[in-house]
């Protein structure tokens, strides 16, 4: 017992010195997150993992009032998901499945999982080297958000160098491919063109990082395999559902057309009539 109130006060005496409205949040969309968070919550203080306990809160505020295209109904009313839902799913992915590193690699890969979308989505000054000056998170933390954070302008030779970035680094690695994981059970807000372009991608790059750290971080296996299946498994559900609604789309088009032409062969039978 004494060994957690010690460990919640290094953790307190941390998040203290951020400056006031860090780690504001929207209480009314609490209780969404809330079984995930203080799962994770429980979990970081019970391995006394302390960049974790400090990413969970600090996730949670920087994240604050930015939201999912996913929803959730509850009591016939319609809620938006808080964005944080997908950091603390990809964070909950990676806690189950027990990688087998060290107590220290642990708490960074779970910090990072925190924190790996805040380099692109939150508007840092000193582009996220406010993880470490400011919010006094392990320098790997920051590298690790630093190397799956991708920018929009990529050349092809930029990308292909950032993806070979994150396959060369386990930690990076695992990160990537929960992250994808999670995303792609999303699939479904988005449109056909969109699933398309994404299981493509998923398939060029993830899949053969998978392959890349089976190879050589042979200790990761269990994990990755399991991140492997899973992403497989999703993008052949959604590649089969893709096709279906492309059919159903030409098979409309093709009946679209159709009645244009009977409209026109009407349009001529109505004006010769007119005209006699």
């Amino acid at each position: 017992m004494n060994r957690r109130i010690e460990f919640r006060k290094k953790v307190q005496g941390i998040l203290d010195t951020f400056e006031p409205g860090t780690l504001d949040y929207n209480e009314s969309d609490f209780w969404i997150i809330q079984p995930m968070y203080e799962y994770l919550e429980y979990y970081a203080v019970e391995n006394e993992l302390v960049n974790m306990a400090v990413a969970l809160p600090l996730a949670r505020g920087l994240h604050n009032g930015t939201y999912r295209k996913s929803s959730i109904v509850r009591d016939g009313a319609v809620f938006r998901l808080p964005y944080v839902y997908h950091c603390l799913s990809v964070c909950r992915m990676l806690a189950d499945m027990l990688v087998p590193i060290s107590k220290e690699d642990e708490d960074i890969l779970l910090a990072s999982a925190l924190c790996h979308d805040m380099i692109e989505d939150v508007k840092f000054e000193n582009h996220g080297l406010e993880l470490t000056d400011k919010y006094h998170l392990d320098p790997r933390v920051y590298n690790t958000v630093k190397l799956v954070s991708k920018r929009k302008d990529f050349t092809e030779e930029e990308e292909r160098a950032h993806f070979h970035g994150i396959e060369s680094d386990p930690l990076a690695l695992m990160v990537k491919l929960s992250d994808r994981g999670n995303n792609v059970e999303d699939m479904y807000n988005m449109s056909a063109w969109k699933v398309h372009e994404y299981v493509g991608e998923t398939r060029d790059r993830m899949l053969p990082m998978c392959e890349y750290g089976l190879k050589h971080f042979p200790e990761l296996a269990p994990a990755l395999e399991i991140l492997q299946n899973k992403i497989e498994s999703l993008i052949e559900v959604s590649e089969i559902l893709v096709d279906r609604y492309e059919d159903r789309q030409k098979e409309l088009e093709a009946q679209l057309a159709e009645l244009k032409e009977e409209n026109a062969r009407l349009r001529g039978i109505w004006k010769k009539l007119w005209e006699e």
